[in-house]
């Protein structure tokens, strides 16, 4: 695969303050992506705006459960959407569907920021933050609410590689983010944003960087 420019597609549902990270660093010549599409699954969604602002074309594809559409023809959906744009790498920033096997496989790599720091070993259940101490390792889409509500004092994010399990694909940048005591969960994300920003273009530097012509480090599939 050739990283000086890598087809990118973003999936995001919300705000898109990751989203703008990267094409920030984009822009700034710290990231080599190519960036093709930003699908959301909510036609408000202000990701799609910032899509627009940086002249990315931008798309949405609404799950209409009303409807009655099933879920995997919305799953197929968008993948024709993503491959259409001829993407290479995805990336999940704030999507809130979890992706079916045969999506994560048709592509080099699908990447995701979480907010909440995971081990290095997928498989481990629990997280060494600093000064040692063991904490559980919060997955799913309540992570930093679950951090707060335990009240161990610490998140954090990691940004990993997707695979058909949910929030345990190879690891490829973290930090860890202290708690202060009774802080609410909406405090904690507003500090945490900055966290996800950096450990996010990291995480995606990484990746890039361990790409060769026919040959990956880590492996989705």
């Amino acid at each position: 695969m050739n990283t000086e420019s890598v087809a990118t597609a973003v999936l995001v549902s919300g705000s898109g303050t990751n989203l703008q990270a990267v094409i920030d660093a984009v822009a700034q010549g710290r990231l080599p992506l190519d960036l093709r599409l930003v699908l959301s699954n909510r036609a408000g969604a202000f990701g799609l705006e910032r899509a627009r602002r940086a002249g990315i074309a931008a798309r949405v594809e609404v799950w209409d459960r009303r409807g009655g559409q099933g879920r995997d023809a919305y799953d197929a959906r968008v993948l024709g959407a993503v491959r259409a744009s001829g993407a290479e790498l995805v990336l999940l920033l704030g999507w809130m569907h979890v992706l079916p096997p045969a999506f994560v496989k048709s592509f080099a790599a699908v990447v995701n920021i979480h907010p909440a720091l995971l081990p290095e070993d997928p498989a481990a259940d629990v997280v060494a933050v600093p000064g040692g101490a063991l904490i559980p390792a919060f997955r799913g889409a309540h992570a930093l609410r679950d951090a707060v509500a335990a009240g161990l004092g610490w998140a954090g994010a990691t940004c990993h590689l997707v695979t058909p399990e949910v929030d345990r694909g190879p690891v490829l940048a973290r930090e860890p983010m202290a708690l202060n005591p009774g802080e609410p969960e909406a405090e904690a994300l507003q500090r945490l944003h900055s966290v996800e920003h950096r450990v996010l273009v990291a995480g995606i530097a990484r990746w890039c960087a361990l790409q060769k012509p026919g040959f990956s480090t880590f492996s989705t599939h």
